[in-house]
């Protein structure tokens, strides 16, 4: 865990943690370290898992049951954030339940987008039979949760929320269902009668075919609307319009799925457009007793009136959504032209800016706070610095000190001991002067060491020419003619103390 904090502060330090990249880069690192994952929705790095991705986890509570497993709330430990961990037996399944997994994990994905559940990461649990899921935690609910609790306040949902639920809903729906994301709005009144659908070259079109409250999320910090569990999702190919198999929740299936006839993309449409009826009236559209009866009034297509508060703009709308004719049912491109969307359209684009923007703040903050303790320990790790070389001066000048001290000492210890041998030299050759009576260049030879006489040697052939003879030789070095010592001959000594050398602290 140590190399992984390291990792992620350098990774902080560089500034690269909330900094923009090409988009789905990769770092991975080695085993047991963090893996930093970039999506493109919020242009941000995340922190995702590790390759022991079980052993990075810690259960928290059980938040649900899906068709197939667990929904676990779990604890991601190297980063402290919330994840969901939605299980999947794939035990005794069918393979067309294999296939039908399948297509669930490679749709999830492929999906990104901001209005969209993020899946980061798929683990298979091979003893257990299990395949694990990690997914976005989305803290603030879900639109069902907000239903329930209107309707036992006994108040209506403000009409403002129930449009931005709805445009972003579609905006998820947009994603899935044209493979890319609506381009920004460019004017809020501009001419929808010529609009297309975008062409994008070889689109699979993502059909949920499970819209229902339960599964549009809310996230708490920045009232963002996600569209999640694609457990029931469907590819269609390019050269695919339509399909037959529908597994749906049976409150809000669309007309062509209940008569059992081929169904498109706009069943989303018509799903959707029972969610928000039901938001306004706090109650689905089409209820009844028996599967049959309920078969019957969708069909139909007759639901009682939307409350009055809300504007006609809103059940305009949400009548586009709810007609039985699947040629005239508007589409995801058409409603999220009407002007009424768009005005939430330019309006959740600048929240979604707002909140880049304060995110990139609260970056900034952080790194200049970082800035300012770098400064300051670079600060401290200098007067540190200067602190110990002058500790270090300190200490060479005392030692210099004490070595010329000791280098005084020594020399006067080394001249007393050369002045007592000198003086006792001194009166030995006085005394054996006086009771040998030896002439005094004998006594001096006598007492020359073997090593003056070897360097004496040494510098004869310099000092006379070879022809000479080992007498003349003598007479010039001995004596003079009258007997007597030509010069004088000088003793060398013990060794000068200055020839020691004694180190010197620099």
């Amino acid at each position: 865990m140590q190399f992984e904090c390291d990792f992620l502060i350098f990774l902080d330090s560089l500034g690269y943690l909330e900094g923009k990249i090409p988009c789905f880069s990769y770092i991975i690192v080695p085993a047991n370290c963090a893996l930093i994952y970039y999506t493109s929705c919020f242009e941000s790095w995340t922190i995702l898992m590790s390759r022991n991705i079980a052993a990075d986890f810690q259960d928290i509570e059980i938040i649900g049951r899906g068709s197939f497993g667990l929904i676990w709330k779990v604890k991601h430990r190297p980063s402290g954030r919330i994840f969901v961990r939605k299980e999947i037996s794939y035990k005794g399944i069918s393979k067309k339940e294999e296939k039908q997994l399948a297509s669930e994990f490679e749709i999830l994905q492929s999906l990104h987008h901001p209005n969209i559940v993020q899946v980061y990461d798929i683990d298979k649990n091979v003893d257990k039979q299990i395949i694990n899921i990690y997914m976005e935690y989305c803290d603030g609910g879900d639109v069902s949760q907000l239903i329930k609790k209107y309707r036992e306040s006994k108040k209506y949902i403000p009409e403002t929320l129930i449009w931005q639920i709805f445009t972003q809903t579609l905006l998820a729906l947009y994603r899935c269902h044209n493979g890319i994301d609506i381009e920004p709005v460019a004017s809020l009144f501009q001419e929808t009668s010529n609009l297309k659908i975008p062409e994008v070259p070889n689109l699979k079109q993502v059909l949920h075919r499970d819209i229902k409250p339960e599964n549009i999320f809310f996230m708490s910090d920045n009232y963002t609307v996600k569209l999640g569990d694609f457990g029931l999702a469907k590819c269609l190919g390019p050269n695919t319009s339509f399909t037959q198999t529908y597994v749906g929740t049976p409150y809000y299936m669309p007309p062509e799925v209940v008569s059992e006839q081929e169904y498109n993309a706009l069943c989303d449409v018509w799903s959707l457009g029972c969610v928000m009826y039901e938001m306004c009236a706090l109650k689905p559209p089409f209820t009844a007793s028996t599967h049959s009866q309920l078969q019957e009034k969708i069909k139909r297509g007759v639901y009682n009136p939307i409350p009055s508060c809300y504007s006609n703009r809103l059940k305009l709308c949400i009548s586009a959504c709810l007609i039985t004719e699947l040629s005239e049912r508007a589409d995801v491109n058409l409603l999220l032209q009407n002007t009424s969307f768009k005005i939430y359209r330019r309006e959740w684009e600048l929240n979604q800016q707002e909140f880049e923007l304060a995110k990139r703040e609260i970056e900034l903050k952080k790194r200049e706070i970082s800035l300012i303790r770098f400064k300051e320990e670079l600060i401290t790790r200098e007067k540190q610095a200067i602190m110990i070389d002058k500790a270090l001066e300190d200490e060479r000048r005392l030692m210099n000190l004490k070595n010329d001290e000791t280098r005084k000492i020594m020399r006067q210890e080394f001249d007393n001991v050369v002045h007592a041998k000198v003086e006792e030299k001194i009166r030995q050759f006085i005394s054996e002067f006086k009771e040998n009576q030896v002439p005094l260049h004998k006594l001096l030879s006598k007492h020359l060491t073997l090593e003056t006489k070897q360097q004496q040697q040494q510098q004869i052939p310099q000092l006379q020419p070879q022809s000479q003879s080992q007498s003349q030789t003598h007479q010039v070095l001995g004596s003079n003619n009258y007997g007597a010592p030509s010069s004088p001959i000088k003793l060398r000594g013990p060794r000068s103390y200055e020839d020691v050398e004694i180190p010197r602290y620099k």
